[in-house]
This record gives structure tokens, C-alpha cells and sequence, in this order.
């Protein structure tokens, strides 16, 4: 048996969190005290604890056959069988527990938790209610109730648990957090961030960061409120989320800054008249601009998804032009709005230089172009508004001599828009040539999508998804799909994924990023596409995915295979997507997952109408065809006649809106389809890949489809609500043992 003094070292190395150094102590003590229980269990719980349960696994086992009757040892197998997806057994091991221990707290809070992810919901609430009866200040416990009654649907009732929990624990972050989830889901959305925003003070957890921007989503701000203000310059510049779900509640309260919004009236006022820059900015309106800090981070990480600000900045462009070429404002003036006029000059390049302009405002911006090329190639000075100017109407990496404005000291505002259009896409060209080619491309469709994407990689981001805690791959579906028929992958090891169409990297980084040993080939047709997503792999520091230039339809010429393959959007833009599926299921091995993403007849239905638009109009796919139709699609006034296509993120940049409008080969599915597709290739369902507000909507429309994987209710919840699949049919299956 261990002495007391190697017993309490390891108890405090575990305290402390040193769970390195509390592993090498547990080894050595099971090494030397082989037939005692306590080693074994201790190295097991830091293996939980390290995100290890499946080494974890052996050794707790070893300690239940050493101590029996131990109840904290069940205890600790459950966790360990729940980390693993193994719910039944980690149910099996909390009631040994409670066996031997009938008033153990937190077996029976666990023994609840294990029970609501098993959808047994009525049994979890009761055996949250045991624990509750030992332990009446058990906060946890109610919080738990809170989340299972939520599920039932009983709001109110979820509602009161949450705040019994903060009533005994004030600082309850889980209970802020998900009382805030639930005040957001009922369309609470500005009290949700009032307790969300409680939470983070008390501690800044990604779980409450994630559902700040949630909240976002939803909220509608009818006054400026600086705390919250501050707080959304944060989420956007430390990235709490997804950016592009920030940009619509940021530009709101944006426009609520009355400087800002007086200059954004007067130019929806005046539009299509573009204004002077007196006209358009007033007495403030500069200055405003370049004070406002979350106006500047909205330009430099999305494209603006918001018309009336769009014609601002678009006649804001034009003011900057006009500064350059020394028709209007004072040096005085350029100083003071550099910081905004330089913002700009970055957003025009993320959004491909989308906004609309006149015939005689390109001509200027032409001259100016070539009078700044004239003065490179002269080695002449050159004046700080003009490489500012210029980068909102041509990327700078186009101009000859280009390289030659690194080599001068610039305004730090100026640097940046100089690292952004001339020192990134030079990395990106250099980084072509180390891209390999797997495949030849010579399919008809697949040479057409490939130009497209040569020529508008999509989609263009600046900031990567937060990274999720990797989990191994039974961990993570286990997750998401806690109810699924989900068949035991054995492999724990190494596991080898495919991205199949892994376009500018945002997936295949997310996806080496959120599972464990992930080691990821990530293919496309676009060279531009691999070099954009290596080039942003990079950045990020990740050395686990190996990119390369290949059509999918010849992958099986590789003699590989893969446990997962993720090929989301990708397959309805191939001549025959059910041949595409074919050929990637021929390379995933037995028991392997896949991930897919297809268009959905139903929810394309307006997208549908604005294609057959674009055809009737004459609009062809370049960016001057895309220019022209976006803005008499704006300025027409059936405009909102096409639906939810309309208001889409991808409709306020060019590559973008010839992805979504002007594809070269698109084909919709239908649930019917993908299922029968499904049943024919003995493919398992496990789920959508869908926001928790519509599952939850689905499970009141259909409870006794607790795992949510009929997709013939999901058919008739599509049939009742066609836009739910707006962005895609994104799910997961699992392929035959």
C-alpha cells in the first residue's frame, strides 16, 4: 500500500491541475503497488481529465477488480464509459455506485446526465431530484434540472431551477449560461446578453464567449450601449465566434453612433446621387468614423452585410478617391480619417471590390493607379492617400512595381493594407508551387468548376472558428449525436481523414483542429482555393493537414482509404453528385463516418428564381456582370420578392454571390433522394448538422423521434418550414462494418 506522504503528493498534483507530473507519480505508484486500487483509479481520473478517456478505460477498470465495493471507483468508470459514448455501461456504473453508496450526490447527478443524453428525460429529472433530496444546496443539480426541462419544453419551469441555482450560487457561470440560452430562445435576447454578460464577468469560459455571439444573432439594438459595444470589439478581434454571425447586430448598433448614423441617412437619402464628402460626412462625421473601433474591426474581418451602409461606404470610397487626387479636403482631414480610409481600402479587398461606382469615378481611380505606377518606376515620393485610394479600386498585388511600396516607411494604417494586398497574395503564389498534384482533371464540369474557383476562391475568410477541445472521433459524434445508432469505430490511433473539395481551408483546418490524431488530406480543384487554405494553415500553426490539387472523381486511383471523409457542398456541383458520392464511399473503410453537405430543392426555391433571373437579364459571371446585378436586384423594387436568397451573407461579395447565383453546375437534392441513396448503400443516418433552436423545433413537432434521425419527419418539418435547410442538408452518416 502507498504511504500517506506519496498519497497526498498525488492528491495535490491533481489539485493543482499538473496532470503531467500527476500521471508519472499514478504510473509509478501502480508499478509499485500493482494490487492496490488507488493508483490505478487516480491514473485514470488524470487521463479524464487530460482528454484521455480511452486510455483511461484500462486502468479503471483494473481498480474496480482491486476495490469492489469502492463507490467512487464506479463512480469514476462511469465518467470514464460517458466520455466514451458508452451510455448504458456508464448508467450500469453510477447505480453500482448509488449501490454501494445510496446518498452519493454526484452519482446521481451524473447517473441524470447519462439518462438525458440516452433521451430518457423523465427518468434524468428524477434522479436529479435524489440528488437534490441528499443535497438540497446542490446547485449543479438544478441547473441539470433546468437543461432537462428545457428539453421537455417546460420553459418556465427550466426557467425557475436556473435561478434556484443562482440563488444558492450567485457566481454559477453554467447557470448564467444556459439561463441566457433559454431567455435568448424564447426571443429574450436582450436580457439573455445582460446575464451572459454577468457570466463573463465572472469568469471568461468559451462556452459563454460562444453564446454571447449566440445572443447576437437575435438581438435587435435600439440605443448605443458602450459596455456591449466594447464587449463586440472583442468577440470580433479575439474571435468568440464566427465572425460572419456578428456582422448584422454589429452594424446595428454601428448606425445607432449618431455621427456615423447621420452620415449613413444622408447617403440612403441621396442614393444613387453619390455626395461631396462635405455632403456626405457633416461637421463629425470623420472623425467619428475613425473613432469608432468596432466600425474598423466590421471592415476588416467580413464583408458588410448591410445595404444602407454599403451605399455609405461606397460614396465614402468615392470621398477617399477624391482627398488622393487633391480635388477636395485639407492634409488635416486626410490625417484624421486615415484610420478610417484605410479600413475601407481593406474591406474593398475582402469583398472583391463588390461596391457599384460611376463611369467617371473608375476613369480617376484608373489615372491615380497609373500616376502611382508612374512613381514607383520612377522611384518618385508618393503620397500617403494614394496607395489608400488605389486599394479600394484594384488590388495593389495587380500593379506592376508593386513590391517596390514595401521598401518605404509608411503610417502604420498604410502597412497594413500593404501586408494585406501585396505581402499575403505573394505568399500565396509562392505556396502554388508546393502544392502536389494527385489527379489529372479532365471531366468536362469539374474544368468548369475549377475555373470558377481559379478565378473567385471561396469562400475568403480573415479569422479561423474558435477551436474546439479535440475529441476523438467516437468522443465527438457521440456528442452531437448522443442518441444515434452509432457503431463502435475501434481504430484510436492515427486517424486518417479526407476533405474532399476543401476549397480556402476554413474546413479542413476546423476539422484537424476538433479531432483527435487527425491526419488530414484535404484535395480541390482550385490551386488558388489550396493555396488561399495553406496559406491560412500557416498562420495558424498547424502541421497535421496535407493539401493537394485532385478531382475527386479519380481519387480511387490513389489506392487509399479513410476512416472519415468530409465533403460538404462539394457533390451537387459534379455532373452526377451520386456518382461523386460513390467514388468517396469506395474510399472510406468499414465502420468509417462521413460528412456531407447538398442543396436543398425546397430551400433553393428563391435561389432558383434569381437564376433563372440572371438568365432572362443577360448577366454574365464577371465581376462587372455581378456589380450590375447586384445593384439592379437592390435598386429594383421586387427586390424582396426573392426571399431569404436576398438577405444571405454571400450575397455582399463577388466570389460569393457567383457562388450562390452564378454557379457553373449546381443540382438540388431532396430528403426523399439522399434517403433512398442511404437504404440502397446500407449507410447509417446519425444527423443534421443544424442549430440547436431548429432541433429543438423539430423534436416539439415530432418528440418521439428523440434522436432526430426519421427523415421522413424531417421531410414534413422541411415541407412546414422551407427554409430550414436554407444553407445546406449538412449531416453525418456511418458506413456498414
Amino acid at each position: 500500500m502507498p504511504g500517506q506522504q506519496e498519497v497526498s503528493t498525488l492528491l495535490s498534483l491533481f489539485d493543482q491541475r499538473r496532470y503531467i507530473e500527476a500521471e508519472f507519480l499514478a504510473r509509478s505508484m501502480t508499478e509499485n503497488f500493482p494490487h492496490d486500487g488507488f493508483g490505478w483509479n487516480v491514473l485514470g481520473v488524470v487521463f479524464n481529465q487530460m482528454g484521455r478517456s480511452a486510455d483511461a478505460l484500462a486502468p479503471m477498470q483494473r481498480a474496480i477488480t482491486l476495490s469492489p465495493n469502492d463507490a467512487m471507483t464506479h463512480y469514476n468508470l462511469g465518467i470514464t464509459f460517458h466520455n466514451l459514448g458508452r451510455l448504458d455501461e456508464a448508467a450500469a456504473s453510477y447505480r453500482r455506485a448509488l449501490a454501494i453508496k445510496p446518498d452519493y450526490v454526484e452519482a446521481h447527478n451524473n447517473l441524470g446526465n447519462t439518462l438525458k443524453d440516452m433521451g430518457r428525460l423523465n427518468k434524468a429529472v428524477a434522479s436529479y431530484r435524489r440528488a437534490l433530496q441528499s443535497n438540497p444546496d446542490y446547485a449543479e443539480a438544478y441547473c441539470n434540472v433546468g437543461n432537462t426541462l428545457k428539453e421537455l419544453g417546460l420553459l418556465d419551469e427550466a426557467e425557475t431551477n436556473y435561478r434556484q441555482a443562482l440563488q444558492i450560487k450567485p457566481d454559477f457561470v453554467g447557470a448564467l449560461n444556459n439561463l441566457a440560452l433559454l431567455l435568448n430562445a424564447r426571443g429574450d435576447s436582450a436580457m439573455a446578453v445582460n446575464i451572459i454578460n454577468h457570466s463573463l464577468q465572472f469568469k471568461e469560459t468559451a462556452e459563454a464567449k460562444s453564446i454571447f455571439v449566440a445572443c447576437l444573432k437575435r438581438l435587435h439594438f435600439t440605443h448605443d450601449d458602450s459596455e456591449i459595444r466594447a464587449i463586440m470589439v472583442r468577440a470580433l478581434t479575439e474571435t468568440w465566434g464566427r465572425t460572419s454571425e456578428m456582422v448584422r447586430a454589429s452594424t446595428d448598433l454601428v448606425k445607432l453612433n449618431p455621427d456615423i448614423g447621420a452620415c449613413v441617412a444622408r447617403a440612403a437619402d441621396a442614393w444613387p446621387q453619390r455626395l461631396s464628402a462635405q455632403d456626405l460626412f457633416g461637421p463629425n462625421g470623420l472623425a467619428a468614423l475613425s473613432a469608432d473601433t468596432l466600425l474598423c474591426a466590421l471592415l476588416d474581418l467580413e464583408p458588410i452585410c448591410d445595404i444602407e451602409i454599403e451605399h455609405f461606404l461606397t460614396m465614402a470610397r468615392r470621398a477617399l478617391l477624391e482627398t488622393a487626387i487633391g480635388v477636395v479636403a485639407s492634409a488635416d482631414e486626410s490625417s484624421a480619417a486615415s484610420s478610417f480610409y484605410s479600413a475601407l481600402a481593406r474591406q474593398c479587398f475582402i469583398n472583391e471590390y463588390v461596391f457599384s461606382y460611376t463611369d467617371d469615378e473608375i476613369q480617376k481611380a484608373s489615372d491615380l493607379r497609373d500616376s502611382l505606377v508612374d512613381a514607383l518606376e520612377a522611384n518618385d515620393p508618393v503620397p500617403a492617400p494614394w496607395p489608400i485610394a488605389v486599394a479600394a479600386y484594384f488590388p495593389l498585388c495587380s500593379l506592376p512595381f508593386a513590391t517596390q511600396l514595401l521598401e518605404r516607411q509608411w503610417p502604420e494604417e498604410v502597412t497594413s493594407v500593404l501586408g494585406q494586398q501585396i505581402c499575403e497574395p505573394a505568399e500565396e503564389m509562392q505556396l502554388r508551387t508546393t502544392i502536389p498534384r494527385l489527379t489529372d482533371i479532365e471531366d468536362e464540369v469539374s474544368l468548369l468548376v475549377q475555373n470558377q474557383y481559379e478565378a473567385n476562391p471561396y469562400p475568403r475568410w480573415i479569422k479561423a472558428d474558435p477551436a474546439a477541445k479535440a475529441k476523438n472521433i467516437i468522443g465527438f459524434l457521440c456528442q452531437k449525436f448522443p442518441l444515434a445508432s452509432l457503431k463502435r469505430h475501434a481504430k484510436n490511433d492515427d486517424i486518417d481523414i479526407l476533405v474532399a473539395g476543401c476549397g480556402t481551408g476554413q474546413h479542413s483546418i476546423g476539422t484537424a483542429q476538433r479531432i483527435q490524431n487527425a491526419r488530414v488530406l484535404a484535395v480541390d480543384l482550385s490551386i488558388s482555393s489550396l493555396s488561399y487554405a495553406k496559406r491560412k494553415t500557416r498562420e495558424l500553426g498547424l502541421t497535421s493537414i496535407e493539401y493537394a490539387q485532385a478531382d475527386l472523381l479519380k481519387l480511387g486511383s490513389l489506392g487509399r482509404s479513410f476512416d472519415v471523409i468530409e465533403s460538404v457542398g462539394v457533390l451537387h456541383h459534379l455532373a452526377d453528385p451520386w456518382a461523386g458520392w460513390r467514388v468517396l464511399l469506395s474510399l472510406l473503410r468499414p465502420g468509417g463516418f462521413m460528412e456531407l453537405g447538398f442543396y436543398s430543392e425546397i430551400a433553393r426555391r428563391n435561389v432558383v428564381r434569381i437564376r433563372d433571373f440572371i438568365v432572362v437579364e443577360g448577366y454574365d459571371a464577371s465581376a462587372s456582370g455581378i456589380r450590375q446585378f447586384r445593384q439592379d436586384l437592390i435598386d429594383s423594387d421586387n427586390s424582396a420578392d426573392f426571399g431569404a436568397a436576398t438577405k444571405s451573407t454571400d450575397f455582399y461579395s463577388i466570389s460569393s454571390c457567383r457562388d450562390l447565383f452564378f454557379h457553373v453546375q449546381e443540382h438540388h437534392m431532396t430528403l426523399t433522394g439522399i434517403e433512398a441513396f442511404l437504404q440502397e448503400n446500407n449507410l447509417t443516418f446519425l444527423g443534421f448538422e443544424i442549430d440547436a433552436d431548429t432541433l429543438h423545433a423539430y423534436k416539439r413537432r415530432f418528440p418521439d423521434d428523440r434522436a432526430a434521425t426519421d427523415l421522413g419527419q424531417w421531410r414534413v418539418f422541411e415541407n412546414e418550414n422551407p427554409d430550414t435547410f436554407f444553407g445546406m442538408y449538412q449531416f453525418w452518416i456511418q458506413k456498414a462494418s
